[in-house]
């Protein structure tokens, strides 16, 4: 028997299987080779340094000042006392000493020079706040004091007092009478003010003559 050549429709149907088995093992080979996973990087975590939490800081305290320094310092702050006081209308001009209380039989009083007139330590000094006492004799045994005519004072006279910082003027503001036990002529005051006393040439001497005056404004001190 003679032998057939195929056909081309076997030949199609071949062809057909050979490409379903072809395509069959390549995606067995898709399936069986393992796809590499895909490392999601992880962040760089920065190290951080833990900061304890911030102490609250205490005020500074303020110690009470040392007894001597606190002298010292007060000392360094204040102005020179006066070393003379003048008053043109009644031609007093007349150098002022310091002067410390002192207690003896009489008990306790200033000694006043016969010759100046006396700043009372303790008070203030010309240029500062606070009372500045000047005081002198209105007669002593030799005659007439270097205060005898502050009796003639009146409201508006002008005193110039002199210390080492420049030469201080004040107008007078009020003039009165106490007795000589009176002591609140010589409280401190917050303002600046000038405050002279005598005797009352009565004989007795139990009062005193009390002269208040006030700094001329500007209260700043003139250099000569």
């Amino acid at each position: 028997m003679e032998r057939r050549a195929p056909g081309p429709v076997p030949l199609l149907v071949a062809a057909l299987a050979l490409l379903a088995v072809a395509c069959v093992r390549v995606e067995i080979q898709r399936t069986t080779t393992a796809e590499p996973e895909q490392t999601v990087p992880t962040p760089v975590r920065h190290a951080t340094v833990s900061t304890p939490p911030a102490e609250p800081v205490a005020p500074p305290r303020r110690s009470a000042p040392e007894t001597g320094s606190a002298s010292r310092a007060l000392f360094r702050l204040r102005m020179p006392p006066a070393t003379a006081i003048a008053i043109a209308r009644l031609g007093i001009d007349v150098p002022v000493v310091d002067v410390v209380s002192v207690k003896d039989e009489r008990g306790w009083h200033w000694p006043v020079p016969h010759d100046a007139a006396a700043h009372l330590i303790g008070t203030a000094n010309p240029g500062e706040p606070g009372n500045i006492a000047i005081t002198g004799h209105v007669d002593t045994e030799r005659g007439a004091g270097v205060f005898w005519r502050l009796l003639e004072v009146r409201p508006g006279d002008e005193v110039t007092v002199w210390s080492a910082a420049g030469t201080f003027v004040y107008r007078v503001s009020e003039v009165l009478v106490v007795p000589e036990s009176d002591r609140s002529v010589l409280r401190q005051t917050s303002e600046e003010v000038l405050t002279l006393l005598t005797c009352l040439p009565d004989g007795r001497y139990d009062k005193r003559l009390v002269v208040r005056a006030e700094p001329v404004r500007p209260a700043v001190a003139r250099q000569d």
